[in-house]
This record gives structure tokens, C-alpha cells and sequence, in this order.
């Protein structure tokens, strides 16, 4: 066999739900970042981040260093150069480099545990390698990278002014670890012009508040009972304990990543940068189509910007419009994770857009809207089973275990109040939207200072401090899109 050597961490101790980071990292970042002049905010975040991302990534921070300093000068060449030769293969060079690097410390233990496989199977003896450690957030640091040269090459910005403000374009910590993916030309205006108005903090601060109830009641309460549902043996698991996990899973990556995109949003506001919004109701979706236009929307934009529209888009015929798009949910399953659950996941989502661009969306207009969320809501959570699950085989007999009534019982777990109470509350916040019409270009958020918003304000305040009290008191829960 071949011989591992797990060099992963245990955790990252400096996240947005410990109370490291609030109690002492967030007063005096912020402290510092208030008194400075205007023209010394910059090197304050950028300071800021450096150390935020150090504290749980001290290797890998000089690779991302490196390799951006190399983008800085290639996207110079781009700019500058009228050679279109030099141009386009200063962009290959550029993009083949944060490639290599994703593909070598997210996909290279996938790849040689599976070219061991194959030696196993005609008797060759394995590889012998040691396991190379995932680095928080690598993922999203080079979709941004990429983005960053790719808008220049088109035309769509120059480069940044100056390194500071490309260097802080990367590594503004809020959205560093866990997105949302920032687009170059979203954000480069803000960069070295933004107000830092009273109203944005206030609204910054309450955002991070309510993020941060999402996570540590919501998402790591139900997270307990999906973890020990998908823990079980088949022989344990049975037809309720299966559904169960599965609806706790399909709360619990909801309310975890989209805590995590409301706290980046909120810390980010307090400094003047307006982030986008990364979640709009996603599951009063009724089909897949409107879901991923809901679901992380800053990943499935980015996808269509600088992956579907690269491979041809709709540009070509039909034919080749379902493969581009069935292509990029293949990556956007493989971009989750160095796993073959990853892969069919991003499958059975592209395989569901496609059925649905041939037919399914017509038809689902003949029929009622409830109809519609209720059967979608239902493919949605199967297809968290496969996400969730730790291999095929395990999805296999996962998915049995849920359409196995007659197999009702399985281990008996107790169902504390708490989980009882804050899995009703998440189904509730998730649902209640239904009973209104939503607009699926307009996003809700908190809304400007008035009546209603001075009591979000001492919410989120009772909130934030009862979540400490709850995060001091329990063990290490991270967010679940550090692994990706």
C-alpha cells in the first residue's frame, strides 16, 4: 500500500465564529483601521489580512504571494504589450501557473489515490507519496487571480494602479477563505475610492452578527444530528434516520455558507467595500435553473463569465450549448472537492439543466407552483446526499436507506430540544419566503436606518452576544467551505 503522510491541520483557529477573532483580533483591526489616516486605511487591511491568513496559512501565504507578484507583472505585459503572441501567452502562462497550483494542492492526492487504485487492480506495486495538505480557500484565491488577468486580456480593466491595491484585491481577508468570489472589475473602484460612512459600519456589524446566529445556532446545531446520521452503518441507519440527516445536511450547508457570506459582507462593508450578495433564497427555487441563480451566486457568475462563455456559451448549437454547460457543472463539482462524490454531484446538477433547457422548465409551467418547490426541494436534497456522502458507495447506500420504508427504524437517536427547535426554526426561515412573491433580480438585505432597523441593530447585539456565549462554551466548528 501506499504510504500517506497527513500533514492537514487540525483547524483554523482565527475564523469569523471564534472568539479569538472577536474578542481580540476584530477590536484591535478595527481600532487600527479607524485611527489611521485615509491614505494608510489600505496598508491596514492589507496588514490585517496578511496576519488573518498567516495565522492558519503560514506556508502557503508566501506561494500566493509569489505567484501574485508574477500576475502583477503579466498583467502589466498584457496591458502594455500590442503584441497579440506576447499577450496571449503572458494570459497562458498566468493561468496555467494558479492552475498547477490549485491542481497541486487540492488534486494531487485525488490523482495519485487513484492511479494506486488502477496499479493495485493489475498487481503493480503503488506509489509511495506523502499526503499534501489542502490550504485554506486556495480555491477562491485563484478563481480571483484568474479573474484578474482575464479582465485585462479582454479589455474590460486595466491592471490596478498600484501592487497595494492588486495585493489587497487578493487578500481582503472577509471574503479570503470562503468567498464570495470577487470579480476584479466589481471591486476595482473601491479599492482606493470608498466612503466609510456611520450607517454602513452600523449595517456591517449587524450583518456580521446575524451571519454569525446563523452559524453557531442554526447551522452547527442541525449540523450534530446530519453528522451522526451520515455516520451510521447501513444496518443502522433506516428510512427516518436517513431523511432525517439529509434535511439536517440540506439546512446546516445553507445556513453555514451563507453565515460565512454574511459576516464577509458585514466585515467588508464596515470598510467600505460593498461585496456582492452570495445567497437569494435559494431554496423557494422551483426548478434547478432558478436555483443556481439563487445558490452561491458568486461562483455560478463567475463560472459563466470565464468558463461558459470561453468554451463558446449558447454560441454554437444546441448540442454544444448542453455540453458547455454540462461541462461546467462537471468543474463546478470538481472546484467543491478532490472527490468522485464532487463529480457526481456536478453531474447530476448539470444533467437536471439540461433536462430542464430540453423540456422540464415548459412543462413545469403547466403545472402549480407548489407542486413545483415541493418536487424540486425534493432532487435538491438527494442531490445533498451525494454531496454530503463520503464515496459512492456510501451514496449508494444512503440513497437505499431513504427509499426503504419499509426498513423504518435504524439506531435511535436523541433528538435534543435544541435540535429540535433550531432545525424547526431553519425550515421555517427557509420556507416562510413562499408565502411571498420574490424578485429574482432584487435581493433583500437589511434595509436602510429606520424603525425596523433599530431593532435589527439591538438584535443583532443580543444575537452576537449570546453566540459568543454558545461558541465559548463548545468545541471547534469551521465553516464548511474551508475544505473547498
Amino acid at each position: 500500500m501506499a504510504k500517506l503522510v497527513n500533514t492537514e491541520k487540525d483547524g483554523f483557529d482565527l475564523i469569523f465564529n471564534s472568539p479569538i477573532f472577536i474578542l481580540f483580533f476584530l477590536p484591535v483591526f478595527l481600532s487600527l483601521f479607524f485611527l489611521s489616516g485615509i491614505k494608510y486605511k489600505n496598508y491596514v487591511i492589507l496588514a490585517g489580512s496578511m496576519v488573518f491568513y498567516a495565522w492558519g496559512e503560514p506556508r502557503f501565504i508566501f506561494i500566493v504571494l509569489i505567484s501574485s507578484t508574477i500576475d502583477w507583472f503579466l498583467g502589466n505585459i498584457i496591458y502594455k504589450s500590442t503584441v497579440s503572441r506576447i499577450r496571449i501567452w503572458a494570459v497562458v502562462l498566468s493561468v496555467s501557473l494558479n492552475i498547477a497550483i490549485l491542481f497541486f494542492f487540492k488534486y494531487i492526492n485525488f490523482t495519485l489515490d487513484n492511479i494506486n487504485s488502477v496499479l493495485n487492480f493489475v498487481n503493480i506495486n503503488p506509489l509511495i507519496f506523502a499526503k499534501v495538505a489542502l490550504p485554506i480557500g486556495v480555491s477562491f484565491v485563484v478563481f480571483e487571480k484568474i479573474t484578474y488577468i482575464i479582465d485585462i486580456y479582454r479589455g474590460k480593466d486595466k491592471p490596478a494602479d498600484q501592487f497595494i491595491s492588486y495585493l489587497l484585491y487578493i487578500f481582503l481577508f472577509p471574503k479570503l477563505l470562503a468567498g464570495p468570489i470577487v470579480k476584479y472589475h466589481d471591486i476595482k473602484d473601491q479599492l482606493n475610492k470608498r466612503l466609510v460612512r456611520k450607517d454602513d459600519i452600523i449595517y456591517g456589524l449587524t450583518r456580521f452578527s446575524f451571519g454569525m446566529a446563523k452559524k453557531v445556532f442554526i447551522a452547527d446545531t442541525v449540523g450534530e444530528l446530519a453528522n451522526q446520521c451520515f455516520a451510521l452503518s447501513p444496518s443502522e441507519l433506516g428510512f427516518a434516520n436517513a431523511w432525517m440527516g439529509a434535511i439536517c445536511y440540506t439546512l446546516q450547508i445553507y445556513f453555514d455558507f451563507s453565515a460565512y457570506s454574511d459576516m464577509a459582507i458585514g466585515l467588508g462593508r464596515v470598510m467600505g467595500f460593498r461585496i456582492m450578495e452570495n445567497f437569494n433564497l435559494p431554496y423557494i427555487s422551483k426548478s434547478f435553473t432558478e436555483f443556481w441563480r439563487r445558490w452561491h451566486i458568486s461562483l455560478s457568475t463567475w463560472i459563466k463569465e470565464y468558463l461558459y462563455i470561453s468554451l463558446g456559451g449558447n454560441r454554437g448549437s444546441k448540442a454544444r450549448t448542453y455540453f458547455n454547460l454540462w461541462i461546467c457543472f462537471l468543474i463546478s463539482g470538481l472546484w467543491h472537492g478532490a472527490s468522485w462524490t464532487f463529480i457526481l454531484w456536478g453531474i447530476y446538477h448539470g444533467s437536471f439543466l439540461i433536462l430542464e433547457k430540453l423540456f422540464l422548465l415548459e412543462y413545469k409551467k403547466k403545472l402549480p407552483d407548489l407542486l413545483n418547490w415541493a418536487t424540486n426541494i425534493f432532487f435538491l436534497i438527494i442531490g445533498w446526499v451525494i454531496f454530503r456522502a463520503t464515496s459512492i458507495h456510501h451514496v449508494k447506500q444512503y440513497l437505499q436507506a431513504m427509499f426503504n420504508p419499509f426498513f423504518w427504524t435504524g439506531k435511535y437517536l436523541y433528538l435534543s430540544d435544541n435540535q429540535l427547535f433550531f432545525g424547526l426554526l431553519g425550515i421555517v426561515i427557509c420556507i416562510f419566503p413562499l408565502l411571498k412573491k420574490h424578485n429574482l433580480n432584487h435581493i433583500e438585505e437589511i434595509s436602510k436606518p429606520n424603525s425596523e432597523f433599530k431593532y435589527k441593530v439591538l438584535l443583532g447585539t443580543v444575537l452576537l452576544l449570546l453566540s459568543l456565549a454558545k461558541v465559548s462554551a463548545s468545541s471547534y466548528n469551521p465553516f464548511l467551505y474551508f475544505r473547498f
